[in-house]
């Protein structure tokens, strides 16, 4: 085999493995912070930057869930009423305290909008799960809605 073809089969090496590393580069970094998401998907969503605050209907606040049930986990059979919202996380002023390795001191927050409740990751590191997609951004979380944060799984019941 002359040279040339050795110089190029070693050229063609590694410019595989420099598209192999950043391929598995990307990777990491997506499952590390998530997927960006654009400013026409975040107003799809409803939180737009500068959206105007609604007051909720009688009849859609009686269609909320009242209660957050932890179904999984350490504190299996736990419910907490929903209200404005609840900070779960392992700091002390966190209305759900998790003691887990796997949760952030302010992980989550399940906050009450004009459209019902979402779900916002605080920043976590291993991230919060609602129906096992990671979320990057405020989620819809309703009543058929699971919640995983660590390994505790919660839902939200009337």
């Amino acid at each position: 085999m002359s040279e040339l073809a050795v110089l190029g089969l070693k050229v063609g090496f590694l410019a595989l493995l420099w598209l192999f590393i950043l391929f598995t580069g990307n990777v990491v970094r997506t499952d590390l912070f998530g997927r960006k998401v654009s400013a026409a998907e975040l107003a799809a969503q409803g939180g737009a930057p500068g959206a105007k605050p609604q007051k909720i209907s009688r009849r859609a606040l009686r269609q909320l869930p009242k209660t957050l049930t932890v179904t999984h986990g350490k504190q299996a059979g736990l419910q907490l009423p929903l209200g404005e919202g609840i900070l779960i996380g392992r700091a002390s002023d966190c209305q759900l305290l998790l003691d887990d390795d796997y949760v952030s001191t302010r992980h989550a927050r399940i906050s009450r909008t004009p459209t019902g409740y979402q779900v916002e990751d605080l920043g976590s590191t291993n991230g919060t799960f609602v129906n096992n997609q990671r979320i990057t951004a405020p989620t819809p979380f309703g009543i058929e809605d699971t919640l995983r944060i660590g390994r505790t799984m919660m839902s939200a019941e009337k």
